[in-house]
This record gives structure tokens, sequence and C-alpha cells, in this order.
């Protein structure tokens, strides 16, 4: 009762458990960690590990839904409800700035949310495989011939993910098998319904692209050349229209777990908090 009563009709945004909360409490500047879907902040630990935290703070959620985070069943899973509770949690751990971000795949669409609505003491972005589609045409039924447009194909395969659960449990076991999913990445009865209503609410509908364009704060995407779920020719179109994006395409895929891919992260947490150095240093 206090669940709904406080946070579906006062609409009071959860609390995420942290996971990881290291270094000094005024810090140079704070780096915040957001998983993907089905996800938690384990799957940060070894990019963490690499990090200062003699000056820097670095913090790690579990989104809502996910990991040791609330897991409310009425919840529309939007990036915005997402972005809320992140901003809600960092207010309660005290954290005011600079702030960098970090997010992989869902959570950089939340990252875009969260630096929309928040952009104060918000220092800049580091985007990886973000899953940037434009809103489906196929209720209104607009198509090329039989041919579907590209956005609308992944729109077909996330439904189709969302009604099959049994499936999307059996496949996603046999990828974390196969090593083509993060060790950390849980489909079963306590998560589906956070995915089944993040897939529809923050991925399928979303308008992180539009937002992301216009985004007055430094950010950089990476994402794997082999990666199946980002449509490269919207990477394209946020660089073309907003001057401060920078894409970095790497020989990866879609998942944190691989070496090249961890690596370049590391190495752009680390120019991100040089800038960050430089530019409180400029301005003192």
């Amino acid at each position: 009762m206090y669940d709904l009563i406080v946070h579906k009709w006062l609409r009071v945004p959860h609390v995420l458990h942290v996971g990881i909360d290291k270094g000094p409490k005024r810090p140079l500047q704070t780096v915040v960690f957001i998983h993907g879907i089905a996800n938690s902040h384990a799957m940060w630990k070894d990019v963490i590990a690499t990090i200062d935290t003699t000056k820097t703070r670095v913090i790690a959620v579990d989104l809502l839904g996910f990991g040791e985070s609330p897991k409310p069943l009425w919840q529309l899973y939007r990036a915005v409800v997402h972005a809320r509770s992140l901003r809600m949690t960092l207010l309660r751990r005290k954290v005011r700035g600079p702030i960098i971000l970090v997010g992989h795949s869902l959570g950089s669409l939340v990252a875009i949310q969260y630096a929309a609505r928040y952009p104060r003491n918000l220092e800049s972005l580091l985007l990886c495989s973000p899953p940037f589609y434009k809103p489906s045409q196929l209720a209104s039924g607009a198509r090329v011939g039989k041919i579907l447009q590209p956005d609308d194909a992944y729109h077909m395969l996330y439904r189709h993910s969302r009604h099959k659960k049994e499936l999307a449990v059996r496949l996603a076991k046999f990828l974390k098998s196969a090593k083509l999913l993060s060790k950390h990445f849980t489909v079963d009865e306590a998560t589906m319904p956070a995915i089944v209503s993040s897939l529809e609410m923050s991925i399928e509908n979303q308008t992180s692209l539009e937002d992301a364009k216009q985004l007055t704060i430094p950010v950089h995407v990476l994402h794997g050349q082999f990666d199946a779920f980002v449509l490269k020719r919207h990477l394209k179109s946020l660089q073309q229209h907003n001057p401060n994006a920078h894409i970095y395409t790497l020989p990866a895929g879609h998942e944190l777990s691989g070496l090249v891919y961890q690596k370049a992260v590391i190495k752009h947490i680390h120019f991100l908090l040089e800038k960050s150095s430089e530019n409180k240093h400029s301005t003192s």
C-alpha cells in the first residue's frame, strides 16, 4: 500500500539500489554508471576497478526493475521514469557535480533523458551501444510495398519478444552460454515485467534520438561494427545534427564483455575525466 500511495499516486520516484559507491564525498567529479536491460550494476565492476577514486567518485546503480532495486509491477518503465529514479537516488546520495554519465544500451537512453531534464552539473555523456529507433510506423500501415522500414523490422522483433516470454528466457540462456551476453544478464520471473515494459516504453516508443540531438554537453558514442541492435544511420544523423556528438566505431558487438569494447570504454572514461579536471582548473 505504501508503494502505491507514495510512488504511484503521489508520483514520488523510487530510490535505486546503489551497488557501488566509491571515492570522496567531495570529489573533483563523479562518474555514474547505468547498465542495460536485464543487467545490473555488476556489469561495470571491471571498468570501475581501473578508475582512481582518490579524487573521483564512482557510482553504479541497479535500474528500476532490475538487480536489487524495487520492482513495482504497476510501473510503466519509460526511460524518463528510469531517469527520475536515478535523479532521486543521486540527490539522496548528495551527488552534486560535475557529473559524467556512462550508459550501456537501455542505460544510454536513460542517460539522455536524464541530461535532457537535469542538465545542471552534468558535464558529459558516454553512450555505449545506444539502440536508437524512430517511432513505429506499423500501426499506421506506413510501408513501402511489402518491405518494412529498418526501424519497423526492429519494432516487430521486440514486439514478438515481449509476447513470447518463455522463448525469450530460453534464448537468453543460450546467448549467455555462448558468451554473447553479459554473465550478469538476468531474465527470470522477477525481472521479466521490467524487461517487457522497458522494451515497449523505453526502446520501442522513444524520443531519445531527437532528444540527444538537442543536448549541448559533449556526447561520446561507442558502438560495435557488428552490433545487430544499433542502426548506424541514426548515429550518423546524431552527429550531423549535434556538433557536440562524437561517434566511435569498434570491432565489437553489442556487449561490453569483450576485451576490445571494455578497453575502449575505459580509455574514454579516463579521457573525459582528464577533460573534466582541465575544465575545473581553467575556471578556478
